[in-house]
C-alpha cells in the first residue's frame, strides 16, 4: 500500500489539518456544485461563482485570514487519524 504525497498545512487559529489539492480538484468540486443548481444562465453562475469558490477553498472554514503553516514532512511519521480538510493554494 502506498500513501500519496500530499503536503499537510495547519490553520494557526483552530489547529485544523488542511490537504492541499490542485486547481483541477477545485474545479471538480465547482462542476459538481453547478451540476446540482438548476437555472437558466448556468454559464453567468459558473464565471460568477468560481472566483468565490475558488477563494473559499484557499481558507480554512474557521474563517481565519492568516496564513497557513506548512506542517513540515518529518511531523507526519505516524498515521493521521484525523478529520482534514482540502485547500487549494496554487
Amino acid at each position: 500500500m502506498t500513501a500519496d504525497l500530499a503536503k499537510i498545512w495547519r490553520c494557526p487559529s483552530c489547529n485544523r489539518l488542511l490537504v492541499e489539492k490542485s486547481v483541477d480538484y477545485a474545479k471538480a468540486r465547482h462542476a459538481e456544485m453547478l451540476a446540482r443548481t438548476r437555472g437558466a444562465s448556468l454559464e453567468f453562475v459558473r464565471e460568477a461563482t468560481w472566483p468565490a469558490y475558488l477563494a473559499s477553498l484557499r481558507r480554512c472554514r474557521c474563517g481565519s485570514r492568516q496564513r497557513l503553516k506548512a506542517v513540515p514532512e518529518t511531523a507526519g511519521g505516524g498515521q493521521l487519524d484525523l478529520q482534514v480538510d482540502a485547500v487549494v493554494l496554487q
